[in-house]
């Protein structure tokens, strides 16, 4: 199974320093296909149910009432635990230890979590990442990542200059009169292309006049084997994904940035109660970061950094 492969494959962009220690905070395992009431606790005091498959950290609880059950997938064993009704675990820095109740059957997970912690850590360093200052009378120029398109997510997306500038994208030969708009994000829809590889840019303008212009970066338009790795690869996290942020990782792998920040920013919205969401937040950072999306950018990153 590769159900976590793209989830992890993160890379978090932030302004501030973050402390060290925070380097270690990484998910021992998952507690998934949930059935029943099942609850969760950071210090066995305050308890709220397990609502969707979960990432669990060290020094959290984990327990199952009458009639309920789940699976706990750890990631340093590579093995897979069920859970039983009745009973109760705490986490630890190496997996679980069983509090009351008893333990069901252990099985081999595959490769469920594999690199888990490695790719936790690897995002840490990206917390120390300053913003970069406009060089005087870049204040208009659009930024854009590359990033990959396919027939059914064949948007591309840059950072809104304002409600009173309007657009022209370049794709190849091909050019998009793009209106103004209000929100941080102008979305533009592209028709496929057959190359493997394109370049695009965009002009801003301001009655009918050009003020700037981006630098060139690359579009792809997923197709042949590249389209059904992607597909492969959703199709088989479609059984564990019951809120989006799996498929959020998978099309962040892909380099599907738009659905992929959509994704992230739905799941985000929905999960805003979680007390271990902060935790997660470098997952849309850095997609902002790789769309060049820098004023939601510094928002997510302001908000992590005040829940740490």
């Amino acid at each position: 199974m590769k159900i976590l492969r793209s989830l992890l494959l993160l890379a978090l962009v932030s302004f501030l320093v973050v402390p060290s220690v925070l380097a270690d905070r990484v998910p021992v395992g998952m507690i998934y296909d949930v059935d029943g009431k099942v609850e969760y606790s950071k210090n066995g005091k305050r308890w709220k149910p397990v609502r969707r498959n979960k990432l669990i950290f060290p020094g959290s609880m984990v327990r199952l009432n009458n009639g309920s059950k789940a699976k706990f997938a750890n990631q340093a064993t590579q093995e897979t635990t069920n859970l039983l009704a009745n009973s109760e675990i705490k986490i630890t820095d190496s997996g679980m230890k069983l509090v009351s109740g008893e333990l069901g059957s252990t099985e081999a997970a595959g490769e469920l979590l594999a690199g888990l912690d490695k790719k936790f850590a690897t995002t840490q360093k990206y917390t120390t990442v300053r913003r970069s200052a406009n060089k005087p009378g870049q204040e208009l120029v659009v930024d854009l990542g590359n990033m990959s398109l396919s027939d059914d997510y064949p948007m591309v997306a840059w950072e809104s200059k304002g409600a009173e500038y309007s657009y022209r994208l370049y794709v190849g030969d091909t050019s998009y009169d793009v209106p103004a708009t209000s929100e941080k994000v102008v979305l533009q829809r592209i028709a496929p292309f057959s190359d493997r590889s394109i370049k695009y840019r965009v002009e801003v303008l301001k009655d009918g006049n050009v003020l700037s212009e981006s630098k060139t970066r690359r579009l792809s338009w997923l197709s042949g084997k590249k389209l059904k790795k992607f597909e492969d690869d959703l199709n088989a996290i479609k059984q564990y994904d019951t809120d989006g942020f799996l498929m959020a990782g998978i099309l962040t792998d892909h380099k599907l940035l738009v659905p992929a920040m959509q994704t992230y920013e739905s799941f985000f919205s929905k999960n805003d109660d979680d007390e271990d969401i902060n935790d997660l937040r470098p997952f849309i950072i850095e997609v902002y970061a790789r769309l060049k999306l820098e004023s939601l950018q510094e928002e997510a990153t302001k908000t992590y950094q005040a829940n740490l």
